[in-house]
């Protein structure tokens, strides 16, 4: 803030200490949004994973409905396995392979590697599996934009 001087026009003043008393102001302001931004970050990351253990447990557990219900395709088309060869799937293991996040961490790409057999045929079948999530602000939520896994 600019003071003049009583009888002085024209010349500008500081007070002592001003400038730093405006520094300090902005390194707070600055760290305080930086922190919100954080924040914000670390409950976006929460949910990510909340969102990914539970679609790993409905995999696992062979709940393919829990796992669709973590869907919101694109094209609103669920386009699902057949539900007669689901019913004979059992899944042996699931594994996270790679985890990409876009630079704004609104979206992340999975790849994870599933293990499972066919009980009709009682033999063992990897799959690798390609998953789009992406975060919904108004819901402050993920959800799964690919289709459940292509199990045969």
């Amino acid at each position: 803030m600019l003071e003049y001087n009583a009888g002085i026009v024209g010349r500008a003043s500081h007070r002592p200490g001003h400038l730093m008393r405006i520094f300090v102001l902005f390194l707070i302001s600055s760290l305080l949004l930086s922190s919100c931004a954080a924040v914000d970050d670390s409950k976006k990351s929460i949910t990510l994973d909340k969102a990914l253990w539970q679609y790993e447990t409905a995999i696992r557990w062979v709940d393919f409905s829990s796992a669709n219900s973590l869907r919101r395709p694109e094209d609103h088309v669920a386009d699902s396995p057949d539900p007669a060869i689901l019913k004979h799937i059992k899944v042996t293991s699931y594994e996270v392979i790679s985890s990409t996040a876009t630079e704004d961490n609104a979206e992340v790409h999975i790849t994870a590697e599933i293990v499972y057999y066919h009980d009709e045929r009682m033999k063992l079948e990897t799959l690798t599996d390609n998953q789009i999530w992406k975060y919904d602000p108004a819901v402050k939520s993920w959800y799964i934009t690919t289709p459940l896994p292509a199990f045969k």
